[in-house]
């Protein structure tokens, strides 16, 4: 494997080894170019591919090759990886498993694991860094369904965003969900890196650009937004973000306004929208429920009960946590309540006894819904 500026030359694949279309393989170059650097070589955009082979062979040995060339040098391969991201004439797949490759290096689920790659990040050349972020950035708004660079962006901002790296990030990203003229594709893959931002970064550190945020998520939720690619992306965004709204929340006029968007995609003709409208307000009463009186009786009680009516599971099955979460709550106040009166101090809180006036509704539709059966 030759990796540009290291020097190193490993070989990888041995000669005639079998591929999934039956060619011969003899080596495999990674020059950080991703072109191939001699006759006859392989190059990462075929070993990306081979990624996906059926022959399991031919899998085990792509997968090999791809951990030889990290472990030669693994900044020239992630180079290499970012430029095949970026690379519009390559296929879905290739694209796909780049990201992939790119995004696997970049974070963990171990927290620890996590961690270190961060760190193994912000020691890499600065120059070469800004080449990774500026390739996955042009990626954006090219990859179709796939939402590979998005993720990208969110782990690299991970580790930039806590260090005061990367100030330009969220700016741009709103600019390019808010901007008139922007393609469906560009808000949809901005929105996504928003909302995975705002699920894997610490929200202090994005509280200053709150607002900002807030911003683009609800014009990209609003019903007025023709594509409900947007708003779906929209939608999932403000629910990874709604501790992040808090100070929002505590103002009245902008409550009322996050609420009216909120219960208008609960209505969206479109399923994937209509469940995701409903976790937010799922999540919303968890974490306002000293807020929502004044939407409880003109908006929310009708929402959820329809919803548990209907005959789409994933949309019953939201209405129902909805009425589970009030529950929770509310029994949390009730203890609260009682833990203040013996301590004679008064309650932080207190309950609005939503449940108890809504039982005689919600008892017959829950026994309906425990009768009917799922067919096999």
């Amino acid at each position: 494997i030759s990796l540009g500026a290291s020097g190193v030359e490993k070989p990888c694949f041995e000669r005639n080894a079998p591929l999934a279309d039956s060619r011969a393989a003899e080596e495999i170059s990674l020059g950080a170019s991703g072109r191939s650097e001699a006759a006859g070589t392989m190059e990462l955009y075929q070993i990306l591919e081979a990624t996906i082979s059926p022959d399991k062979n031919v899998l085990q040995e792509a997968e090999r090759c791809l951990a030889q060339a990290a472990e030669t040098n693994l900044l020239a391969f992630l180079v290499s990886l970012a430029d095949e991201l970026a690379n519009v004439s390559r296929s879905s797949v290739v694209r796909s498993a780049a990201g992939l490759q790119l995004k696997n290096y970049l974070t963990a689920k171990d927290v620890k694991t996590r961690e270190q790659y961060q760190q193994r990040w912000l020691s890499f050349d600065l120059g070469m860094r800004a080449h990774i972020k500026q390739r996955v950035l042009e990626t954006l708004g090219t990859e179709g369904r796939s939402r590979s660079a998005a993720q990208c962006v969110a782990y690299i901002a991970c580790a930039d965003l806590p260090q005061g790296l990367w100030p330009e990030l969220i700016p741009l990203l709103v600019q390019n969900c808010t901007l008139e003229g922007s393609t469906e594709s560009m808000k949809e893959s901005c929105m996504d890196a928003i909302g995975f931002i705002c699920e894997e970064v610490n929200q202090e550190i994005l509280r200053d650009q709150a607002n900002h945020i807030l911003t683009a998520v609800i014009q990209c939720m609003r019903k007025e937004e023709s594509s409900l690619r947007v708003r779906l992306a929209g939608t999932k965004a403000l629910l990874a973000s709604l501790e992040l709204t808090r100070a929002n929340f505590e103002k009245e006029n902008e409550r009322h306004f996050i609420m009216q968007v909120v219960c208008e995609a609960t209505q969206c003709t479109d399923t994937e929208v209509k469940v995701s409208a409903h976790q937010n307000l799922v999540k919303i009463m968890s974490l306002y429920y000293q807020h929502m009186e004044t939407y409880m009786g003109p908006a929310l009680f009708a929402i959820t009960v329809d919803a548990m009516k209907s005959d789409v599971d994933d949309v019953a099955l939201q209405g129902i946590e909805f009425w589970s979460t009030v529950c929770d709550e509310e029994t949390d106040l009730v203890i609260e309540a009682a833990e203040a009166a013996d301590g004679g101090y008064p309650p932080r809180q207190t309950s609005r006894f939503y449940v108890k006036g809504a039982l005689q509704y919600l008892l017959p539709i829950l026994m309906l819904r425990l009768t009917q059966q799922v067919e096999l």
